[in-house]
């Protein structure tokens, strides 16, 4: 915990990015507190950039980019006031289901130690929001009679978590029903999925008829990037060597569950529709781009499954004591991971301060339009607007949606005097995800080094 804590902290202090994908959230949120449209009609025109989530977490941080300007202290707070409000969400359910308060809040403890949930959780970054508003929704379901107050109520806030992040549309909804049809009925089950689906159709209609097509064009097409099935060995390895015994234990949560029904604790009609939801959501880490976050849901599944083994375990004081040692054990492993791996991811840019400074003074010193990669987030500091998203436009470039004529050209003729490009030495082939190889050539044959700061090179055009 006291980990955790300090993470936080620390992410919230620092005024520079902690991840690419918090540059294109702020800009975002600054163009909102603008008026300025965020979900363009089409890819074609610049500038180039991409919308990739609904608008909920940007409209949350409009307020205090209005009083503050850009910065990215308020977006890693509320990313982090959201993920312990999730913890708390997953005991409160877990209590719901099972009625054991111990198992509720060992599964809370759980997820914040996921290595995952940790590492992610005070980026400026929409996930811990939407895992926060749909647990939120899944409380009520669980904690109500089926009645039309608590229905409503979960629409709303799985509505609010779907219009977060859109993959939030599958693991609790599919949970929220199966518990109302095995609890309360087929009626009140439909009138949930009718309810939802109305309510998430008229919200994508408005939407869609407001932006021109826009809307769709952002959060589906520009989202559908290729597929590389490494990804998800990786992290089904990673699982395996360091997370083994919270798998194997939500695995056995999701046995005993099945078994409770006979003796009336039905929670599982709730927890394994979430489960394997969230797996089918997990699988999709396996696009090119994607990160940790796509792990979440499965993350809080795993842990909701344990909190149901935990309750099952009391009928038995050995078993239970058992349960809870492994459980225990598994925390320390998986906060060895988070040491070892996910923490040193803050802790490096920590160390590189002065280095990302140094191109923060450069954006503030020259004029002329800036393209740019991990340090977008700067650029909006800067009171620049980013004007090209290399990574989004290159997974377009290269699936054939977008034409990226018209930008080479651009490219070659000045109106981008400076590009910056992150070379870490740790991944040396990042830039060739986030660059096309026509745009690479371009920088190599007519721009030349201004001055490298840490891991970051600043090209000049030869003409600027």
């Amino acid at each position: 915990m006291m980990l955790f804590v300090e993470h936080g902290r620390t992410a919230i202090a620092f005024p520079f990015t902690l991840n690419y994908g918090e540059g294109p959230l702020l800009d975002q949120t600054m163009r909102l507190t603008r008026g300025e449209p965020l979900y363009s009609s089409g890819l074609s025109l610049p500038p180039y950039t991409i919308t990739n989530y609904p608008p909920v977490y940007l409209m949350l941080q409009a307020p205090f980019a209005a009083a503050n300007g850009a910065a990215f202290w308020y977006g890693r707070a509320i990313a982090l006031a959201a993920t312990i409000a999730a913890a708390l969400m997953l005991g409160v359910l877990v209590h719901a289901l099972t009625g054991d308060w111990l198992a509720g809040g060992a599964a809370a403890i759980s997820l914040i130690a996921v290595p995952y949930i940790f590492s992610w959780s005070a980026l400026m970054r929409i996930d811990s929001l939407a895992l926060a508003l749909s647990l939120a929704g899944l409380c009520v379901i669980a904690r109500g009679r089926g009645g039309v107050g608590s229905i409503v109520g979960c629409i709303a806030l799985l509505t609010a978590a779907i219009y977060t992040r859109q993959t939030y549309a599958l693991a609790a909804p599919l949970a929220a029903f199966c518990w109302l049809w095995t609890r309360h009925g087929a009626l009140r089950a439909w009138g949930f999925a009718v309810g939802l689906g109305c309510v998430v159709l008229a919200i994508f209609i408005v939407a869609l008829v407001a932006t021109r097509g826009g809307f769709f064009t952002h959060v589906i097409t520009a989202n559908a990037n290729a597929l590389d099935p490494t990804l998800l060995a990786f992290y089904t390895d990673e699982i395996a060597r360091h997370l083994p015994i919270l798998a194997i234990g939500a695995a056995i949560g999701f046995g005993v569950g099945a078994l409770d029904v006979i003796v009336g604790r039905p929670g599982i009609f709730l927890a394994a529709p979430y489960a394997v939801g969230a797996l089918i959501s997990a699988a999709t880490i396996a696009k090119i781009g994607s990160d940790v976050n796509y792990l979440f849901e499965a993350s809080a599944a795993a842990c909701l499954l344990w909190g149901i083994l935990i309750a099952a375990a009391r009928r038995v004081a050995v078993v239970r004591a058992g349960v809870l040692a492994a459980l225990a054990l598994q925390l320390v492993w998986a906060v060895d991971l988070s040491v070892a791996k996910y923490d040193p991811l803050l802790t490096e840019r920590l160390v590189k301060r002065e280095q990302t400074a140094a191109i923060a003074s450069f954006l503030e010193t020259h004029d002329g339009v800036v393209l740019a990669d991990e340090h977008m987030g700067e650029l909006v500091i800067s009171s620049r607007a980013i004007v090209f998203q290399p990574f989004e436009y290159s997974q377009l470039a290269r699936d054939g949606t977008w034409d990226q004529a018209p930008f080479l050209d651009a490219l070659i003729s000045g109106a981008y005097p400076y590009v910056l490009i992150y070379q870490p030495y740790r991944n040396p082939l990042l830039r060739y995800e986030r660059w096309t190889p026509e745009m690479l050539r371009i920088v190599n044959e007519y721009f030349r080094p201004e001055f490298q700061s840490g891991e970051t090179t600043v090209y000049r055009h030869v003409g600027s």
